[in-house]
């Protein structure tokens, strides 16, 4: 039997400091990034998903700005490429070169 308390909905204190932190690591990813060092810039997002996933924290509003397979800092024009062909966006890196899928709109 599954304990009442493993379903229940972590409160928003709890989150919110992992929240903060998750932001502002990604700030510093991004100045690190214009600033030339890619590779601070990619330590800052190992941090930050560690962060998140310490308290398991959902980060979706932050999920394209990072590659999930070589953990880089993802900056349009710089080192990904953005697409939309048939209502899905497609994101390839250019430092490793995976591709992400994302339906739009919920279009198909």
């Amino acid at each position: 039997m599954i304990p009442e308390r493993a379903n229940r909905r972590r409160p928003d204190s709890e989150l919110a400091p992992a929240r903060k932190e998750v932001a502002q690591l990604f700030n510093e990813a991004e100045r690190f990034f214009l600033a030339g060092d890619k590779e601070m810039a990619r330590r800052r997002v190992r941090a930050a998903r560690k962060a998140a996933m310490k308290v398991r924290l959902r980060i979706p509003e932050h999920n394209h700005r990072f590659c999930r397979e070589c953990e880089s800092y993802l900056k349009q024009g710089m080192n990904c490429t953005v697409r939309i062909r048939d209502g899905i966006r497609i994101t390839r890196c250019a430092e490793c070169g995976a591709v992400r899928r994302k339906v739009l709109n919920g279009k198909r």
